[in-house]
């Protein structure tokens, strides 16, 4: 388990290619601390560009329909954004993460935008491959506190197929996200302010 706070970097990309299992981290307990996301360190962590991408994924939320007072809704779309990579459009994960800044806290986000994003793995590039993500609502285990006003958690889990244009297929990586969401006021829209991943 890494630190609360930091985004997601465990080696998504390359655990989906070589289909090893992702590697998770623990959820945010302060604005230092680390959370986990799709894809980090891919191979070797080299500077991503902080521009998302010309194009989008197909089967993304919209975000102009999305109802943002739903901590529900909000959580499960941030999750679908973060974990879409499409080696057809995407650079790297970078790329992802960027797409899902508008749902993200201030202080989230530019923990994120000060990560380095990784390079396409070259398996995914050959075989134009995107990832295919399934997101189930779980219970939260433990003792998780109650929703309030300014305050929700999300427990989802997370099944990504590598899937390439040309028929090829990686095997699955499965991973349970904790989403942390908080917002200014009670009839303010949810911010994701953490993504724990295990």
């Amino acid at each position: 388990m890494a630190a609360p706070g930091r985004p997601p970097r465990v080696a998504f990309l390359t655990a989906l290619a070589c289909a090893v299992s992702a590697c998770g981290v623990g959820h945010r307990a302060a604005p230092e601390a680390t959370s986990a996301s799709p894809t980090a360190a891919i191979s070797s962590p080299a500077p991503a560009s902080p521009t998302s991408s010309p194009r989008v994924p197909r089967g993304l939320p919209d975000l102009s329909r999305l109802d943002q007072s739903d901590a529900t809704a909000v959580s499960k779309a941030a999750l679908t954004l973060m974990w879409t990579v499409d080696s057809a459009i995407d650079h790297g994960q970078q790329d992802a993460y960027q797409r899902a800044t508008p749902l993200l806290d201030s202080v989230y986000k530019a923990v994120i935008d000060g990560q380095g994003g990784g390079s396409m793995p070259g398996l995914w590039s050959r075989h134009r491959a995107y990832a295919k993500v399934r997101l189930t609502r779980q219970t939260p285990l433990g003792d998780v506190p109650a929703d309030t006003p300014k305050l929700a958690h999300r427990q989802w889990r997370i099944d990504v197929t590598p899937t390439g244009r040309d028929g090829w297929k990686g095997d699955p990586v499965h991973a349970t996200a904790f989403v942390t969401l908080r917002r200014d006021k009670p009839s303010g829209p949810w911010r994701v302010s953490a993504v724990g991943t295990t």
